[in-house]
Formats: C-alpha cells, sequence, structure tokens
C-alpha cells in the first residue's frame, strides 16, 4: 500500500501480511474512505468469500483491523468490488458482485460509521440470476456521480460462452440511474424501474448482437449537465473492433467510432485475456472536454489519450489524435486513474506499470516491474486558444 502527500509528494508504504491470490487478473482491489476519514478495503476475490478491512485511524495506512464481515449476507460470492464514496448526504457505498459470471447480481451495501456496522440494500439492483430460459449477470462500467449526488450506472449483460470456441457474449449497452444512493432507479427518460433490473427490463441504449466483441467493464463520465458519456469497444461493420464513443445529448443517444484499427481479434476462452487493445478510460473536464485514454496496438502499446468532444461538440471526420502519456510501451497494462484526483483538481495522475498479462491467466512468472505515479494538468481549449 502507498500513500502520496500531495503537497510534498512524501511517500510512505506499507505491506499487508496475507495470502493473495495474484496469479487470477480477476481479483481486483477497491479502496473506499467513509465520512471519518478511515479507509476501507475489499481485495481478492472471484466468487469467492469476501475479504474486506478497515483502517484503525483515519487518513492511516499503516494500522489494520483483521479481516472482517461487513453485514454477513451476500457474502460468499463476491467479485468485483467497488467503492462509492461519501456525497450530499449519502455514506460510503459498496457495489459488487453476488454470484457467478453468468449467473449473477449486483447488490449495494452501506456504511454507519457510528455503529460501525454495514447494511444491505434489501434487493438487488441488477440481476440476471433467475432468468429463464437461461441466465445472465450484469457488468457495469465505472459508475459515476453527479454534482446533485444521484448514481449513474452502465452495464452490458453476459451469458455463458457460445459454441465450440467458447466465444465472450456480451449484449446490448444499459443504463439506469437513482436520486437516492440505490433505493430507486430510473431510465434516461424518466420512467421508473422495478427492482432487480433485468435484461428484459433494461433500457438497451445501444443493441449488441451476439459475437459483437463488445466488452465488458469499461467506464462512463458525466459532463456538466449530467449526462452521461460511455466508451466502450465493439465491432465495426466489418468485424473489426473498434473504440466508440456513446452520449446522451439530452434527448438521444448519439455514437461515433474514434479508432479505425485494420486487424480483428476475437473475445474467446476463459480466464483473462491477453488483448491487443486495453479497455478505454474516459474524462471530462470542467469545461466538457471529453478524453479517452487507451493502450493499443495502433500507440505501440503505449498509454495514450484523445480528445473526443469540446464543449459538447465531437470533433470533424479527420482521424483522431491520439498523443502518447509515456515514451514506453505498457505491455497489456490497462489505464488506471485517480478519479479523485481528477474530481478535486482536474490533474490526470495515471499509474503506470508494464504488465505482461499471460491469456487465460495460464502462465506467469514472478517478474516485478516498477511502478510510476504520473500527473499531468491537460490544457483547456480555453486557456489553447488564448
Amino acid at each position: 500500500m502507498v500513500q502520496r502527500n500531495l503537497d510534498t509528494n512524501h511517500i510512505v508504504t506499507h505491506d499487508i501480511a496475507g495470502d493473495y491470490n495474484i496469479r487470477d487478473a480477476h481479483n481486483s482491489i477497491s479502496m473506499g474512505m467513509d465520512r471519518q476519514g478511515c479507509l476501507h478495503m475489499c481485495y481478492d476475490h472471484h466468487c469467492t468469500q469476501l475479504r474486506y478491512r478497515r483502517s484503525i485511524k483515519p487518513y492511516d495506512i499503516l494500522d489494520w483491523t483483521d479481516e472482517l464481515l461487513m453485514s454477513g449476507t451476500h457474502e460468499e460470492k463476491v467479485t468485483y468490488p467497488t467503492f462509492i464514496l461519501p456525497r450530499s448526504g449519502h455514506p460510503l457505498t459498496l457495489l459488487y458482485r453476488d454470484g457467478h459470471h453468468n449467473r449473477g447480481s449486483a447488490r449495494l451495501k452501506t456504511y454507519d460509521e457510528d455503529a460501525q456496522s454495514w447494511k444491505d440494500h434489501p434487493t438487488p439492483i441488477l440481476s440476471g440470476a433467475d432468468q429463464r430460459p437461461w441466465t445472465s449477470n450484469a457488468y457495469w462500467n465505472h459508475p459515476a456521480v453527479a454534482a446533485d449526488g444521484s448514481l449513474h450506472l452502465s452495464f452490458v449483460w453476459r451469458t455463458d460462452v457460445i459454441g465450440e470456441h467458447k466465444l465472450v457474449n456480451n449484449i446490448n449497452m444499459s443504463y439506469a440511474w437513482s436520486p437516492d444512493n440505490g433505493l430507486h432507479w430510473f431510465t434516461a427518460q424518466g420512467q421508473p424501474y422495478k427492482l432487480p433490473i433485468t435484461p428484459t427490463t433494461a433500457e438497451t441504449i445501444w443493441p449488441s448482437p451476439v459475437g459483437n466483441n463488445l466488452i465488458n467493464q469499461t467506464s462512463m463520465a458525466l459532463d456538466s449537465r449530467g449526462r452521461p458519456h460511455i466508451v466502450f469497444y465493439a465491432n465495426d461493420s466489418q468485424g473489426i473492433p473498434q473504440y466508440q464513443h456513446l452520449w446522451f445529448n439530452g434527448t438521444q443517444w448519439k455514437q461515433k467510432f474514434f479508432s479505425s484499427r485494420k486487424n480483428p481479434f476475437v473475445l474467446k476462452g476463459g480466464g483473462t485475456l491477453q488483448i491487443p487493445i486495453s479497455r478505454p478510460d474516459i474524462l471530462i473536464d470542467r469545461h466538457d472536454q471529453v478524453y479517452a485514454i487507451v493502450r493499443a496496438d495502433f500507440t505501440d502499446q503505449k498509454l495514450a489519450i484523445v480528445l473526443l468532444q469540446t464543449n459538447g461538440n465531437s470533433p470533424d471526420d479527420a482521424p483522431n489524435e491520439f498523443i502518447s502519456l509515456w515514451p514506453s510501451p505498457v505491455g497489456y497494462t490497462e489505464p488506471v486513474i485517480d478519479r479523485l484526483r481528477w474530481q478535486r483538481d482536474n490533474i490526470l495522475s495515471l499509474l503506470v506499470q508494464e504488465a505482461q498479462q499471460p491469456d487465460g491467466d495460464l502462465t506467469h512468472t514472478d517478474t516485478q516491474t516498477p511502478v510510476w505515479l504520473l500527473d499531468i494538468e491537460l490544457q483547456s481549449a480555453e486557456k489553447a486558444a488564448s
């Protein structure tokens, strides 16, 4: 664990002893902070028992509890923990998957600092676990929070793999938002959902057929008017995966490609795949400039950034200009962004580390590579014109 003082750049590190599965890239880590400043950490899950600790003292990474239960309910098959920070009167919240890749539910828990206890929302918010004739699971993109505290989710649905080649079957980008931290949910047009939201009741904002190489778990952000913007990749009309930007203009959903790749690939097989392009990430600054960050075959596997929109207007049909953020290739890593730093200071803070992801999590080495923190201040269109 690493703690950096942004005023002095002083860095403190601390190792938390334990037995962790570092050979499965699904075993992600999420950290949150409650309203009293105590840190909370979930880690090392892939359809397994919840692993959770919190710091003994506020803002301190040196002393932690032993592993704890939260509420003790729906904590046996946990994957993809995602802390949502307190805001607008809402407490620290945990979003996570309960179940499996093809039969799961998205659940929420909230934290009470005074009681030092977690409480479950009464109903899953997304679920394909009980569907017939087949089950599914919702994979959500990065949750986004508006200035008014509302919570916004976009997500795809996955069934079991298809055919002898085990094609990954992600279909249909969907969307929902909640004004009250997940108790009630609505479509982009304001129509109420009945919980849990299922593949048949979800608002499909971008239809995607079977075998379209639609990637799951990408990124979403909100502009100054609270309108969602999503970046992802899926096939073009020639069957080649391309980066795409999907956004709501207040009336309808709009879509645009922002890459022109020439080489096809197919999402197939189990485990974490060795994919020639990363999941894209998205940032929107205070002037409503929309950026995407990627690592791709056409950037020589370097982290790069591209401007997608300025003040709600997309660039013309000229090729998008991808600008390198780091001079060296980073293997198969994906963008890791400090979103709180971006929200507070409009500073792009990136964690940079080369990662040689084995295909399907089949072979691993113990090679260690340096970790870098990269801080970038992006120039707004207004500054560039002055």
